[in-house]
């Protein structure tokens, strides 16, 4: 189960998830992540998460962006559905990170990121 999955825990199935702390992302070392564009919750486009995948390829999961609560929100019940149908970490990073269509979201380019705290205190920063 990813970290993002234990954020939603049992609530309602359209509420908000609650952003991660530096302690709860700290054992991830080196990570590859895809930084995600689209609409954030004030209209506005700009970053609203970056998907991301360990190192060994074992874990992965979506970092939501603190702009973009509900839509960040939308792609890790998106995440947790796609586990839930069987899909793996490494998986759904290829279809997001070859995904040719182009319209609510796009994806730049991966990147790497020394830990996934790193990745989510520059994620915060855009």
């Amino acid at each position: 189960m990813t970290t993002d999955a234990l954020l939603l825990g049992t609530r309602s199935p359209f509420s908000l998830v609650r952003l991660p702390t530096s302690v709860e992302l700290a054992p991830e070392g080196k990570v590859r992540y895809l930084m995600m564009h689209g609409k954030q919750d004030d209209g506005v486009w700009g970053p609203v998460g970056a998907l991301w995948i360990s190192a060994d390829e074992e874990r992965g999961g979506f970092l939501v962006h603190p702009w973009a609560l509900f839509e960040g929100s939308e792609f890790v019940r998106s995440y947790r559905s796609a586990e839930f149908r069987g899909w793996t970490p490494p998986a759904i990073f290829r279809y997001w990170q070859e995904e040719v269509w182009r319209g609510t979201y796009t994806a730049d380019e991966e990147s790497t990121a020394p830990t996934l705290v790193l990745l989510n205190e520059l994620l915060s920063s855009l």
